[in-house]
């Protein structure tokens, strides 16, 4: 039987509650989101992360 590695088994389930989270959002509630938490991302560790431009 195969044991999977405990980091992937971390990974795993993070996934899991992000997706338990997210499963009822609409797409515009889930980008929200998204948006939001990837600028307290970029607060935190102190990116300098530029938008792409939109096509």
């Amino acid at each position: 039987m195969y044991k999977e590695p405990t980091p992937l088994r971390e990974i795993h389930e993070i996934q899991e509650i992000i997706y338990e989270e997210m499963k009822n959002m609409t797409d515009k509630e889930k980008l929200a989101r998204i948006r939001s938490e990837a600028e307290k991302a970029k607060t935190k560790y102190s990116l300098n992360i530029k938008k792409a431009p939109h096509s």
